[in-house]
């Protein structure tokens, strides 16, 4: 056998008791990984901990009336009990859950600790029952212990499908018909049962780190349950097997040990989780900035046909409120993915445009809804859209124009590209080109200024609103709105569109 195995397999063959510690471990870490993922799901990771505290209480009060053989039982007893109260005031009560979980445990471990120092029981080792030693588990522990987690797993087996909805969506189970009153106490009953197998292995204080932490680490790498149960079961393995052996070899508490590898596991997850972890989320939001430059880019020389001059690189830079030395980079990349012209002024290949004319779709329908169906402000709507147009999904995007009736303009008066590519346009002349004495009505208004914008909303000229002119003097264009008279800066006044009535 090559010497690699001789650490893993000489403490197996020459002791009992690591043979009989490594699969009472292994079991208590499958078990409690399961369960974990339910609590990590549910939100409820300290109804473990609240459980764990109360058994110190069972085990004093097993003690006293059984000696050692009374122990199990006692804890078994205790913990079933304190989960049953937990979930009874809980639910008959306006008290949330989380005070009745530090009334329950607080209680029942103070009560536990109070029996103890008034008692004094020679056979209770406070130590070991806080932190366990799996390398003491008897034979007859350890048949307790694969007795118990297999109960648990086989009940989480056959009744998957209701624990599943019941964890995700407790209100559509109850809709269905689901007797969630009788889930919740069946789970509580079995995390009881785990508690008190795991005593001997990680003992009370650790067993909430076997009850969390394979489950969130599990979380990181997947969001099915199913899955999250395999990972999950997978970190308790390696907690357990990795931690009794850091136990035998550096000389430290057992419990202390299976905690320590299953928190360095999360801590890999963490960091290096394909999609959430650290690492990736830091890569994907480096990608996602540059894709939303290159997407703004796209949207602004569309803007450039409309009207708005931004064909140069300098004067996209300075829209975009970039320098100009970072989007170089970006120009580059797009002219490479061949969707703008590779030589001279910024420019959209066919090729461009179609990419471009999908991105304001997306952008113009996001406005339509947030002032349609939210009541956001006109003056606020392209900073909305840009934080969403980015992420929406094509299927949301559908919804959003058949919710809407399928408009053809966006709330400042911009023709919303149809979903084949093509783009209307616009109705209408700036106002500075408007001879005097003409009604008519605006069509849009441009929103590539955010200061102007706000000036025409103050001065009250809204798409569909009716006006005449009057004249311009003095470097403004009178209008007649609403009976009154309204003095409207040129600068103004050019990103008004108006067609004769």
């Amino acid at each position: 056998m090559p010497d690699v195995f001789g650490p893993l397999l000489d403490p197996l063959v020459q002791y009992g008791f690591m043979r009989v510690g490594l699969a009472a471990a292994v079991l208590v870490g499958v078990t409690s990984a399961v369960l974990s993922c339910l609590l990590v799901v549910r939100h409820q990771a300290l109804l473990g901990d609240a459980i764990s505290h109360s058994v110190l209480l069972g085990v004093a009060v097993g003690y006293l009336a059984a000696g050692t053989a009374g122990i199990l039982w006692g804890a078994l007893a205790i913990a079933v009990l304190s989960s049953v109260l937990i979930t009874y005031v809980e639910r008959h009560s306006p008290v949330k859950l989380d005070a009745v979980l530090g009334i329950v445990f607080t209680f029942a471990f103070a009560l536990g600790l109070a029996i103890i120092s008034v008692a004094q029981p020679r056979g209770i080792d406070v130590f070991h029952i806080l932190f366990g030693n799996v390398l003491g588990v008897s034979n007859g522990d350890l048949a307790l212990t694969a007795v118990s987690g297999g109960l648990v797993l086989a009940v989480v087996l056959v009744l998957f499908r209701a624990f599943h909805l019941w964890s995700f969506d407790p209100l559509m189970a109850r809709a269905v018909g689901m007797r969630v009153a009788a889930l919740d106490y069946l789970f509580t009953a079995l995390l009881s049962a785990t508690i008190v197998a795991a005593l001997q292995a990680v003992g009370l204080i650790l067993v909430v780190a076997m009850l969390i932490t394979p489950g969130a680490t599990a979380l990181l790498l997947t969001s099915r349950l199913s899955r999250m149960m395999l990972v999950a079961t997978g970190v308790g393995v390696v907690s357990a097997v990795g931690g009794l052996y850091g136990s035998y070899y550096v000389n430290v508490a057992s419990g202390p040990a299976i905690v320590l590898v299953a928190s360095a596991c999360f801590a890999l997850a963490f960091l290096l989780a394909p999609r959430r972890g650290v690492v990736a989320q830091a890569f994907a939001r480096r990608r996602a900035a540059k894709r939303t430059v290159e997407e703004d880019v796209l949207k602004g020389l569309v803007g450039a046909d409309e009207g708005a001059p931004t064909t140069s690189a300098l004067g996209m830079a300075e829209r975009l409120g970039i320098d100009a030395a970072s989007l170089r980079p970006r120009l580059r990349a797009l002219a490479r993915r061949g969707l703008t012209e590779a030589d001279g002024d910024l420019a959209l290949t066919p090729r461009g445009r179609s990419e471009a004319l999908r991105i304001v779709r997306t952008h113009r329908l996001l406005e339509s809804y947030a002032h349609d169906a939210e009541g956001v402000p006109l003056d606020e709507l392209h900073e909305v859209a840009d934080r969403m147009e980015h992420e929406v999904t094509p299927e949301a995007l559908a919804d959003i124009d058949r919710i809407l009736d399928r408009p053809t303009v966006d709330p400042h008066g911009h023709p919303i590209p149809s979903a084949a590519g093509e783009l209307a346009a616009i109705l209408g002349r700036p106002l500075t080109e408007q001879p005097d004495g003409v009604a008519g009505v605006v069509t849009m208004v441009s929103d590539d200024r955010k200061d102007l914008l706000q000036a025409m909303l103050r001065l009250g000229i809204l798409p569909r609103r009716q006006l005449t002119v009057l004249g311009a003097q003095n470097g403004s264009v009178h209008v007649s709105l609403d009976g009154r008279t309204v003095e409207v800066p040129t600068e103004v006044a050019a990103r008004i569109y108006v067609v004769s009535a």
